[in-house]
């Protein structure tokens, strides 16, 4: 017999999107979806926690291809998959494909430019790299530490140079439920280095 989830709907929906918000708000600072991700089943927790949240039948995802992750959003959610260059929401545990993904995700347009895509992506190793950031959100510039997944997100979505104020909004999460957010309008300085 299979366990159910223990994540509360209501409850830990709110929770979650409380930590987004912070994130958002303060882009580079880490915020913590741990005790609610640890209440779901499975290897992609974190991902479930911020689905659960973020997905509805309103809105489409993509899971690029993990089709456990996709069964169980589809499952929780009642969200319809679509392919990632039409998906509002793009669930990313193989960095590998980034450079494919940024190449045809929706980045809105002039007139609506929130009509971009979500990417989720999956943030894995040391932080060993140093990141300068600029924009809203951030008061001047910004230098944090960062992941190497990061540091490689954010470079392949400047090289895209979307026109202001189109873009994609990032959300990195760890296995463990640490999350990093970079929205659409904020970039990186090229002042990046090794630690």
């Amino acid at each position: 017999m299979k366990t159910l989830h223990r994540f509360d709907e209501v409850f830990d929906t709110q929770a979650v999107f409380r930590q987004l918000l912070e994130g958002m708000s303060n882009p580079g600072r880490s915020v913590s979806i741990t005790s609610q991700k640890e209440k779901m089943f499975g290897e992609h927790g974190a991902f479930l926690a911020l689905g659960m949240t973020l997905l509805d039948n309103e809105v489409s995802f993509c899971a690029c291809g993990n089709e456990t992750l996709r069964e169980e959003l589809q499952l929780l959610t009642l969200s319809e998959e679509k392919a990632f260059c039409e998906a509002d929401y793009i669930f990313v545990t193989n960095v590998q494909i980034l450079s494919a993904i940024f190449s045809q995700a929706k980045c809105g347009t002039l007139v609506d430019p929130h009509r971009s895509a979500t990417l989720i992506i999956r943030n894995s190793g040391e932080l060993k790299q140093t990141m300068m950031l600029y924009g809203p959100g951030v008061d001047g510039t910004m230098e944090f530490s960062c992941s190497e997944t990061i540091q490689q997100a954010v470079a392949l979505r400047d090289q895209q140079e979307y026109e202001y104020p189109m873009g994609v909004d990032l959300i990195f999460v760890t296995d463990s439920g640490d999350v990093t957010c970079i929205p659409r309008l904020v970039r990186r300085r090229e002042t990046a280095w090794h630690m």
